[in-house]
C-alpha cells in the first residue's frame, strides 16, 4: 500500500505534521466560539493513513505481450530494458504500437481510459482483433518488482463475448498464482497513475479535469478535510432540514387537533401554537397533569358515573307511606280515636290540676268540681280510654315511619351541581324539597314524580357522558401516539436550531481553512508543474501560472493560471493543441513521479502529436530527466521525437513497431539511423537471390536513403549548434530539400541551395561522383555481387566523414564562399 504524502515526505525539521494535526492548531488558534470549535471536532474522521504492509518495492516494465487484442493478432511481445531509462515505442499510426500501450494499461488496471469516453460502446465493439476472432484475447505485462527485481507477470485472459468477461491473474516466476493487490496496489493506481493514454492527452482539450482534481485531493492526504467538509455540510443540511421538518409537523398536527372535540385537544393546539411550540406543557398533558383538562375531564367522568334516586327504593318507600296513611285515615273514623282523643284530653286536665294544685275547672268555671274524686275518676278513664286507642296510635307512629322512609331516600343535591342552572341540578332540587314535606299523601305524591323525572334526566346525562369520554378516548388515544411521535421531531428540531449558528460559522471557518492547506500542500507539485511547462514550452508567449484545486471530490476542479503575453486569459481558449498536450504532461508528470509511488516506471502514449519542433525538443530534454531515475516509455508515430533525442545526445532505447498483413505485428529495435539504413542495404547486396533488376533500381535508392539520413544529422546539429537557428527553422530548411545534393548542402554548408562538390570533396574524395552515380545507379546495371558491396562499403565511408563533419572538434571546416551550383 502506498503511504500518505505527510507520512512519506520528511521536512528538515522531521515528518511533516499529517492534515489532521494541523486543522486542530488551526482550529484551536481560531476566534470561534466554543460551540462551534466542539461540533468541528466531533464531526472530524478519523485520519485513516494508508498501509504500507504488503508494499513490494519498485516496479518496472520488462514486457508487454498482446494476442487477438485490439490492432494485435498473433502472439506478440514488446521487450523493455527494465530500470530507469528512456524508451521510445516507434511506428506509423495503425502499425499496433498503441495497442501495446492500452494492453498494459488494461492488464494492471483492468480498465482502459477509451472505455469511459463518449463512444464507449463502439470501443467496446471493437476491442478483439479482427483477423483472430478464434484465438482467446489475452493481454499481459511481466514485471520486475521490489529492490531483487522479482519477474512477476500479471495476465487478463477474457472468458466471453464481452470486454468485462475476462479475469486478471499474477503469477510468480514458477508460475503460482499471487494475490494481485500484494503486487499492484488499487490505491496507488488511482493516486499517481503511470499511464497517461493519448485519449486523456487529448481530454485535457475539453477541460475535463475532475478526475486530476480528485486524485490530487487523495494524493495531498486532502481525503479529511473532504470527509470533514461534506460532514459539516451535511450537518447544516439536517438542521435545516430538522427544522423545517419540525414546522411543518407541528402545522399538520394543530390542524388534525383542533378538529378534536376533546379539551386535552384544545389543550394541545395552545401549545403548539406560537413562534416556539411549548414541548413541557405538551408532555405534562400526555401525562395527563394538566389542570385544565382535568377539570374538565373529572366532570365528564362525574356525570358518566352518576345514579339518580332507585326508583325500586322510592317506590317501595312511597306504597308504605300510603298505607300507613290510609290506615290511619280508617282510625281516625272510628271509636279507637274519640277514645283517644279523650284520654289525651282527660290527661291534658289531669296534668293541668297537678301544675295548678286547683280543683276548680278551668273550662266552665265550677269551683271545687275537680277534687280528688274526680281526679281517681279521670285517671281510671283515661287508662280505660288508652286501651281502647291503641290502634289509632299505632297508625299514627306507622305513619311518621312511613315518612321518615321516605324521606330518607331523598338524597340532597350533589355539591358539585349546587351551583348549576342545569336541567338536571333544578330537577334534583325539585326531589331533595321533598324532604320537607310532612303531609303523608301529597310527600308520596310529589316524591314519585320527582324521582322518576330526575332518575330519567340523570340516565340522559350518564349516558351522553359515556359516549362523549369513549369518543373523546377513542379519538384522543391515536392523536396521543402521533402527540408523542411528534415531541421526538420537535425536540429535535429544537435541538437543531440552536446547533445551527454555530455549524454554519464551523463551515464558513472550514472552508477557508481548506483553501489554504490545499494550497500548501499542491504548491510543491504546482512548482513542478510550472517547471515541466516551461521546458515544453519555452519560446511560447503563454504562461503557465499557479496551480489550484478547487471545490471537493466528486464536485471540484483544477484551476490554472494563464497568462498571454501578461495578460491573464482562460487556458483552452488561447492554448493550442500543442500547448494543450504540453499542459497534459506537466499535471501528469508530477503527480505520476510523487516518491511515494511505488511505481518505478511511465507509460506515455503519442505525446508528440501537434507539437511544434520547440516544443518536441523540450519534451525530450523533460523525458530524459525524468529517465534519470524512472522508466519512461513513450509511444509515437512521430519521428521529431527521435530527431530531437538524437540531435541532444540523449540515450535512449529505440523500438520499432511494424504491422503486416493480417495483423502480424513485429518488434525490432532501433539502434543508429545510418547504421540501420546501412544495414538493409548491406543485407540487399548480400543476398543472391534478389532478381538483378531489383537490385539495380533498390539497392542505390537504399545507398541515397543513407547518405541523406547523414546529412540530416549532421544539419539538424550545425544548424542549431553552429548557427544558432530555432528548431522550427531548421525544419523548415529541411522540408525544402528535394535532391541528395541538397541535403548535402544544408549538411555541409547550412544552405540546400548552394552547390556542395568542393565540401563533399573535401571530407571525402570521390564522394560527390558518388552522389551523382545515385541518381544515375537505378539506370545502371551493378552485374557482381561484389559491385554491390563496393557500393555500400563506398555509401558507408561517404556517410561517416558526413557525420564526422558536423561533430565539434572534428577539424573539418565547411567552405564559406557561396556557390551557385547544386
Amino acid at each position: 500500500m502506498i503511504d500518505q504524502p505527510q507520512d512519506s515526505v520528511d521536512s528538515p525539521a522531521g515528518p511533516l505534521p499529517s492534515v489532521r494535526e494541523l486543522l486542530l492548531a488551526r482550529l484551536d488558534g481560531s476566534d470561534l466560539t466554543p460551540e462551534a470549535r466542539s461540533q468541528l471536532r466531533e464531526l472530524l474522521p478519523d485520519e485513516r493513513t494508508r498501509s504500507s504492509e504488503g508494499q513490494t518495492g519498485p516496479v518496472h516494465l520488462r514486457s508487454i505481450t498482446a494476442v487477438g487484442w485490439r490492432g494485435i493478432g498473433p502472439h506478440t511481445t514488446l521487450e523493455l530494458p527494465p530500470g530507469p531509462g528512456l524508451v521510445v515505442v516507434a511506428g506509423p499510426n495503425g502499425s499496433g504500437k498503441s495497442s501495446f500501450a492500452e494492453a498494459a494499461e488494461t492488464a494492471l488496471t483492468g480498465r482502459n481510459s477509451r472505455w469511459e469516453k463518449r463512444r464507449t460502446g463502439d470501443w467496446k465493439q471493437g476491442w478483439r482483433n479482427l483477423h483472430s476472432p478464434d484465438v482467446v484475447p489475452e493481454v499481459s505485462v511481466e514485471l520486475n518488482v521490489g529492490e531483487h527485481g522479482e519477474p512477476v507477470t500479471v495476465r487478463r485472459t477474457w472468458h466471453g463475448a464481452k470486454v468485462d468477461d475476462a479475469r486478471t491473474r499474477a503469477e510468480g516466476p514458477d508460475g503460482t498464482e499471487r494475490k494481485l493487490d500484494e503486487i499492484v496496489d488499487a490505491d496507488a493506481l488511482d493516486l499517481a497513475r503511470p499511464f497517461l493514454p493519448y485519449s486523456e492527452l487529448g481530454s485535457m482539450i475539453n477541460g475535463t479535469l475532475s478526475d486530476l482534481h480528485d486524485a490530487f485531493f487523495k494524493l495531498l492526504g486532502l481525503e479529511l478535510l473532504a470527509e470533514l467538509d461534506g460532514r459539516v455540510k451535511d450537518a447544516v443540511s439536517e438542521c435545516e432540514k430538522a427544522d423545517k421538518h419540525g414546522k411543518q409537523r407541528t402545522e399538520q398536527l394543530r390542524g388534525e387537533l383542533a378538529g378534536l372535540d376533546d379539551p386535552r385537544a384544545r389543550d394541545a393546539v395552545e401549545a403548539l401554537s406560537g413562534t416556539r411550540p411549548d414541548t413541557g406543557r405538551v408532555r405534562a398533558l400526555l401525562a395527563s397533569r394538566s389542570p385544565s383538562v382535568e377539570v374538565e375531564l373529572s366532570g365528564l367522568r362525574r356525570r358518566a358515573g352518576l345514579t339518580g334516586p332507585e326508583l325500586r327504593e322510592v317506590s317501595g318507600a312511597v306504597a308504605r307511606l300510603r298505607e300507613a296513611a290510609a290506615r290511619a285515615e280508617d282510625a281516625r273514623h272510628g271509636s279507637a280515636e274519640d277514645a283517644r282523643r279523650l284520654a289525651s284530653l282527660l290527661e291534658a286536665a289531669l296534668d293541668h290540676r297537678r301544675r295548678s294544685q286547683s280543683p276548680d275547672c278551668p273550662v266552665c268555671g265550677n269551683a271545687g268540681q275537680l277534687d280528688q274524686a274526680w281526679a281517681e275518676r279521670a285517671r281510671a278513664e283515661v287508662e280505660r280510654l288508652q286501651r281502647e286507642a291503641v290502634e289509632a296510635e299505632t297508625a299514627l307512629q306507622d305513619v311518621a315511619k312511613a315518612r321518615q322512609a321516605l324521606h330518607d331516600v331523598i338524597e340532597p343535591v350533589p355539591v358539585w351541581l349546587q351551583t348549576d342552572d342545569s336541567p338536571l341540578a333544578e330537577l334534583w332540587r325539585q326531589w331533595a324539597r321533598c324532604r320537607s314535606i310532612t303531609d303523608a299523601s301529597d310527600l308520596a305524591d310529589q316524591a314519585e314524580r320527582a324521582a322518576v323525572a330526575l332518575e330519567e334526566a340523570c340516565r340522559q346525562v350518564r349516558d351522553e357522558s359515556l359516549r362523549r369520554l369513549a369518543d373523546q378516548d377513542g379519538e384522543w388515544q391515536p392523536m396521543a401516539v402521533r402527540l408523542t411521535d411528534w415531541l421526538a421531531v420537535a425536540e429535535a428540531a429544537e435541538a437543531a436550531r440552536a446547533r445551527r449558528p454555530h455549524v454554519n460559522k464551523a463551515r464558513t471557518w472550514l472552508r477557508t481553512v481548506i483553501n489554504e492547506l490545499r494550497d500548501e500542500r499542491l504548491r510543491p507539485f504546482a512548482e513542478r508543474s510550472q517547471e515541466v511547462w516551461q521546458q515544453l514550452c519555452e519560446h511560447s508567449s503563454v504562461t503557465l501560472g499557479s496551480v489550484t484545486l478547487a471545490g471537493t471530490p466528486g464536485r471540484g476542479r483544477v484551476e490554472l493560471g494563464v497568462t498571454v503575453d501578461d495578460m491573464t486569459a482562460p487556458a483552452y481558449s488561447v492554448m493550442s493543441q500543442g500547448e494543450l498536450h504540453s499542459l497534459a504532461l506537466s499535471l501528469f508528470l508530477p503527480r505520476a513521479t510523487h516518491e511515494a509511488s511505488p511505481f518505478g516506471f511511465l507509460v506515455i502514449d503519442d505525446p508528440v502529436q501537434s507539437m511544434d519542433p520547440e516544443k518536441v525538443e523540450g519534451l525530450a530534454r523533460v523525458l530524459d530527466a525524468v529517465a534519470k531515475d524512472r522508466q519512461v516509455i513513450v509511444f509515437t508515430h512521430d519521428t521529431r521525437l527521435q530527431q530531437a533525442i538524437s540531435h541532444l545526445g540523449i540515450q535512449a532505447t529505440v523500438l520499432r513497431v511494424t504491422r503486416q498483413t493480417d495483423s502480424v505485428v513485429g518488434v525490432e529495435t532501433v539502434t543508429d539511423p545510418v547504421d540501420q539504413a546501412l544495414a538493409e542495404a548491406r543485407a540487399i547486396s548480400l543476398d543472391p537471390w534478389v532478381p538483378q533488376d531489383v537490385a539495380d533500381r533498390v539497392l542505390p535508392a537504399m545507398c541515397r536513403g543513407a547518405v541523406e539520413v547523414a546529412c540530416l544529422v549532421t544539419a539538424r546539429r550545425r544548424l542549431r549548434d553552429e548557427h544558432g537557428l530555432p528548431l522550427s527553422e531548421v525544419e523548415k530548411r529541411i522540408a525544402s530539400l528535394e535532391r541528395t545534393k541538397e541535403y548535402a548542402a544544408l549538411a555541409l554548408l547550412g544552405d540546400g541551395k548552394r552547390s556542395a562538390h568542393e565540401a563533399v570533396e573535401r571530407i571525402r574524395e570521390g564522394g560527390w561522383k558518388l552522389i551523382e552515380a545515385f541518381n544515375s545507379g537505378t539506370h545502371t546495371s551493378l552485374p557482381t555481387v561484389d559491385d554491390r558491396k563496393a557500393l555500400v562499403s563506398r555509401t558507408k565511408a561517404l556517410a561517416t566523414a558526413i557525420l564526422r563533419s558536423g561533430t565539434p572538434g572534428s577539424g573539418a571546416q565547411a567552405p564559406g564562399t557561396p556557390g551557385g551550383a547544386r
